[in-house]
């Protein structure tokens, strides 16, 4: 699969937006655990070691799509 240079710019805009989110969204879920809160079977409400985990992942991504941007831009 092939992206053009203002495509891979796009998704990378996107996905930068996305860690953002998701790095608010594990500031809060690890106020959750802290606090204690559960669902109706008792369990937490949230993982944060799988967010931390994705936002390891997106990040790895955010630097090997900029490393190629540069790449391509290359006389």
């Amino acid at each position: 699969m092939y992206f053009e240079e203002h495509e891979i710019a796009d998704l990378l805009k996107y996905l930068r937006a996305a860690k953002d989110q998701t790095e608010e969204l594990l500031t809060a879920m690890i106020d959750i655990e802290v606090y204690g809160e559960v669902d109706h079977d008792g369990m937490p409400v949230v993982n944060s070691v799988e967010l931390q985990e994705d936002l390891k992942k997106m990040n790895e991504y955010i630097v090997r799509i900029e490393k190629e941007l540069k790449e391509r831009k290359k006389p």
